[in-house]
């Protein structure tokens, strides 16, 4: 190696080694949070003085600029970005190093941060924890419900340890990327519901055409703007009479026990919930498409070992691709 590159990488060593300190990178954190030095020594529980400096101290060492400050507070330049995103990551690993630790000293120790939509907690992932929570019961669990296309910022920025996700604009926006390793679980289906009590569970035989008048309650994206008028228009049947858009699973279980309503849930959702809200699948085929229920975890991140038993263990138990009538 060159002398000169020998000497910038000793420097460099020497910046981070001897003058760049976690606190420094925590104070740089929160003033980019909060986008002002006295929102961040608020938060911090300092002055305002000793956060200016400790920037002003940083900037120094570094050579740059890390904020532009103006009246309405202060905004991360292109160093800033690139300290806070590689920081980040440091502290990260930090943190999944703490977390070994503890794990080597008291075996199954740790936290898992887990992200989702709201079908999902409510089907895939109160299995999942069941039996992880079994045989890990020293392990703390996160759950943070949202909707698909957050989950990339989320997985990048490091707030989260892994997202599961269903097949539709969300996971193949992730898929398209490099960043992540998707582990698909199984393939769900959709299956066409109501409850129990409606005059359409009483029907032997039953068809699209005996659903064209009901109201129908469906997710504001995803099959409820392409599945069922698809579905529909192959009968040569206008488009089914929506009464209702929502995310919200609960809503659309305390709706479809009613027995009022028709909607269609994901099998793993049906399976879960079908004697509690009393809910009946009528024998109704859907157009066939890809449904496919995910793990995905941001690619060349050291995972924990909680995470990676919790990664296991569920894809142990969906690892067969249910088949119809199989309760998942």
């Amino acid at each position: 190696m060159a002398k000169s590159a020998m000497t910038k990488e000793q420097d460099w060593e020497r910046k981070i080694g001897r003058r760049l300190r976690l606190r420094d990178l925590h104070v740089v954190f929160a003033v980019a949070e909060c986008g002002s030095m006295a929102k961040a020594a608020e938060s911090l529980r300092v002055t305002q003085s000793a956060v200016s400096q400790m920037i002003a101290d940083v900037e120094q060492e570094l050579g740059v600029r890390l904020f532009d400050r103006s009246r309405r507070g202060v905004e991360a330049t292109i160093y800033g970005q690139a300290l806070i995103k590689r920081g980040k990551a440091a502290f990260d690993e930090l943190r999944l190093g703490i977390q070994e630790i503890d794990y080597l000293k008291s075996e199954g120790s740790g936290e898992i941060r887990i992200g989702c939509p709201e079908t999902l907690a409510a089907s895939v992932l109160p299995t999942a924890i069941d039996i992880f929570s079994n045989r890990w019961p020293g392990v703390l669990l996160e759950v943070e419900t949202f909707a698909g296309d957050a989950a990339a910022a989320k997985l990048r920025d490091r707030s989260i340890d892994l997202v599961l996700a269903r097949d539709g604009p969300g996971l193949k926006s992730l898929a398209a990327s490099n960043d992540f390793t998707i582990t698909t679980l199984f393939e769900d289906r959709l299956s066409v519901v109501v409850g129990s009590n409606s005059p359409l569970a009483k029907l032997r035989q039953i068809d699209l055409t005996d659903l064209k008048d009901t109201p129908w309650i469906v997710l504001p994206y995803g099959w409820g703007e392409d599945v069922l008028p698809e579905a529909f228009a192959s009968r040569g049947l206008p488009p089914p009479r929506i009464a209702l858009k929502t995310s919200s699973i609960h809503l659309r279980l305390h709706l479809l026990a009613t027995g009022r309503f028709v909607s269609a849930l994901p099998a793993s959702v049906l399976a879960l919930h079908r004697e509690r809200f009393n809910l009946k699948e009528l024998r109704i085929e859907l157009p066939k498409t890809p449904y496919a229920v995910a793990i995905v975890t941001l690619k060349n991140r050291t995972l924990s070992p909680v995470v990676d038993h919790f990664i296991r263990s569920t894809a142990a138990r969906f690892e067969k691709r249910p088949r119809r009538g199989t309760v998942v």
